[in-house]
């Protein structure tokens, strides 16, 4: 198995519970930001808005979350907004690793020399020491959770440095 495929195992298996959590915070989400929509269309400040139509889908969108999330949610079912969730989660997590992969490709890692992850409240931080075609080199994965609020469905940040 090659150095590469290695990291990536390795990350995919450290990211899979992650990625779930992320899965099941964004499903929780989505179905409260749904709730929000209709409440707030049924509220005394959705009628006094409806003659601003601008102020009206001003409000939507920022219950929803954006534009786009509100397109997601109007009109649709539970089942179809979970399913959208959940094909976005893993459209995410796909463009994640390919990232991840394609810088570690571009160093040209041959070669894992050691390697080290420590689990930390809010994600984990890893340490790679590989040799690539320029020589030794470090490569740190650093993850955290962000978002969760109201408004911002968790997702996870990630930081990939070679030198």
């Amino acid at each position: 198995m090659s150095a590469l495929h290695r990291i990536q195992t390795k990350l995919a298996d450290i990211f899979s519970p992650l990625d779930a959590e992320v899965l099941a915070a964004s499903k929780e989400w989505a179905i409260g930001r749904m709730a929000a929509i209709q409440q707030f269309k049924q509220s005394a400040e959705a009628q006094s808005l409806r003659s601003n139509q601008w102020a009206y889908y001003h409000r939507l969108y920022d219950i929803a979350g954006g534009k786009t999330w509100y397109n997601v949610f109007d009109g649709r079912g539970q089942a179809y907004v979970l399913d959208f969730v959940t094909r976005n989660c893993e459209a995410i997590t796909t463009k994640r690793n390919a990232n991840i992969a394609q810088k570690l490709e571009k160093a040209g890692v041959s070669e894992i020399i050691s390697e080290s992850f420590t689990h930390t409240l809010d994600g984990f931080d890893g340490i790679y020491v590989v040799n690539t075609q320029a020589g030794k080199k470090t490569v740190t994965i650093n993850t955290v959770r962000a978002g969760g609020h109201t408004i911002q469905c968790l997702h996870l940040r990630v930081l990939v440095k070679i030198k």
